[in-house]
């Protein structure tokens, strides 16, 4: 009986659009095309591909640029003379710069952060792009003729990696998406071909048989890592594409070394210690926070907009229900797994922003990866700033009037303070050490005007009991006469927590203190 074709066992082209249509049972089939065309001898014995041969060969030139302030973006390949935004370092900002058709630009940041195999794979990504799409986006500029919309290239995103667009979808910009998907699937089937990469794992195997070896899929994976020179990641992913999970599963260590990938739970919430641990080891999940003005709100680092976070009458922050119900478009993946240890383990966390938590008498792993981040929405600068405005006008007339008062020369700073104290409803010396850690006497030298010379730890525990936000901090320091030093601890610590972190207790603000080994804030002073 004939096996009935479907979308999943074309290989083809779009004759409209010029686009190649690759269904998922066709994407080995694809690779080989393109090596019996670049390099044959690929197919007939294993090797580690020679990626930059086969780059001159075709005419490219590649050049490296930043192409993202969070190290998303590891490439690109100029199928058409035109612009790419650059990102620069020193001004911390995006330009325009001009490439010709046949570059390809390779962020070196990437090879510095995840290995010589995320460089191969990048280089071999954009190169498909080359062989496969440059007839696309030929048609697409002669039709955009009329238009004045320009036509940037496919960005290589460490965050595509794993996404998946809608069937069906019509549109030129799933269209455009279904060509990276094709190129993110593509690249490792070429660097490491089907019949090869099976023969060299079965021939390492059998020779640990021969030799009496204990078989290992941490050696496994390490060895054709090493050989065809990609990442341990990719091997991973590869023995079970070429079939042969049957034959690793029975290894003493299987379990292990796919935990990542077969027993995962995502999107978990966090403690404030834990999002500050993660962020303060690691500085692309600080960029990727920091690059999209995330915030941290319920446990989530999440996209500030109205649609996501509430106020409530206390003025806290909290997630909406659109916000809850759909986490993987308005907050950072965070993910969790059993802690495994073996040999390379290390190895396998290059890149991740990682800790580990006891639960039990179970070792849970805790990470960020880029990843991971598939769905999350890329929202404009001007969503934040509109956030930024939502949360002002939640209490606008109040906030203007401490302004006033915090410009105003006549005004002492216990006036200010004192002003807030009332409006927080702090009545007694009680609300104040409960919501500051500041001794409850202090309360009433505030209200009495007599504590205008209290020290920097006590006013800032203030304005972290009183919620304040940061460009009120200042502006409270620059009253009291005190420099606050944003590029030194311990004040860069405080204005970040109250930057990233909004509305944390005192009590939580001075957890993250203690794991920052900076001295907790509050006073037992009498």
């Amino acid at each position: 009986m004939n096996h009935k074709k479907t979308p999943s066992d074309i290989l083809d082209v779009d004759q409209k659009t010029g686009a190649l249509i690759i269904g998922k049972n066709r994407l080995d089939d694809y690779a080989k095309k393109y090596l019996n065309e670049h390099c044959k001898e690929a197919l007939m014995e294993p090797m580690p591909l020679p990626v930059e041969n086969i780059l001159e060969n075709a005419g490219l030139t590649i050049k490296t640029a930043s192409l993202s302030r969070n190290l998303d973006i590891f490439g690109c390949c100029m199928l058409l003379d035109g612009y790419v935004e650059i990102y620069d370092k020193e001004t911390r900002e995006m330009r325009e710069t001009f490439y010709p058709a046949g570059t390809i630009l390779f962020d070196p940041d990437s090879e510095w952060a995840y290995g010589e195999g995320a460089k191969r794979n990048t280089l071999i990504h954009e190169a498909l792009h080359w062989e496969k799409d440059k007839k696309y986006f030929q048609v697409l500029e002669l039709r955009n003729k009329t238009e004045s919309e320009k036509l940037y290239p496919i960005m290589c995103r460490q965050s595509g990696m794993y996404y998946e667009p809608p069937e069906g979808k019509k549109t030129k910009a799933n269209q455009i998406k279904w060509l990276e998907w094709q190129a993110h699937r593509l690249a490792p089937r070429v660097l490491m071909p089907i019949d090869m990469f099976k023969q060299k794992a079965l021939e390492i195997i059998d020779s640990w048989t021969e030799s009496d070896i204990i078989p290992s899929c941490d050696s496994l994976i390490e060895e054709l890592s090493a050989f065809f020179i990609v990442s341990r990641t990719s091997v991973k992913y590869r023995l079970i594409e070429v079939g042969l999970q049957d034959v690793i599963s029975v290894f003493d260590d299987y379990e292990e070394l796919y935990t990542e990938i077969n027993n995962i739970t995502e999107h978990i919430a966090l403690t404030p210690e834990e999002a500050f641990v993660l962020l303060s080891q690691n500085v692309i999940l600080e960029e990727w926070v920091e690059s999209r003005n995330l915030i941290f709100v319920d446990g989530y680092f999440v996209i500030p907009s109205e649609k996501t976070i509430r106020i409530d009458s206390n003025g806290d922050l909290h997630l909406t229900k659109t916000a809850k119900k759909n986490l993987s478009l308005y907050t950072l993946n965070i993910v969790e797994h059993k802690s495994v240890e073996y040999k390379n383990s290390a190895k396998d966390l290059v890149g991740y922003a990682y800790m580990y938590k006891l639960e039990s008498v179970d070792k849970r792993l805790i990470a960020f990866h880029p990843k991971f981040q598939t769905d999350l929405k890329d929202e404009p600068s001007k969503v934040y700033e509109g956030f930024v405005q939502y949360i002002a006008s939640f209490d606008e007339d109040e906030e203007k009037e401490l302004l006033r008062m915090l410009g105003d020369p006549d005004t002492t700073l216990c006036q200010c303070l004192w002003h807030s104290i009332q409006k927080a409803g702090w009545n007694q010396g009680l609300d104040l050490y409960d919501n500051t850690l500041v001794h409850e006497n202090y309360h009433g030298r505030i209200k009495k005007n007599q504590y205008n010379n209290m020290g920097r730890d006590v006013l800032m525990a203030i304005c972290v009991g009183l919620k304040y936000r940061s460009n009120i901090v200042k502006k409270v320091f620059e009253k009291a006469g005190i420099v606050l030093k944003e590029y030194h601890d311990p004040d860069k610590t405080y204005l970040r927590i109250i930057e990233m972190m909004p509305g944390l207790s005192i009590r939580e603000f001075n957890s993250i203190l203690e794991k920052a080994g900076i001295r907790q804030l509050g006073s037992a002073q009498k």
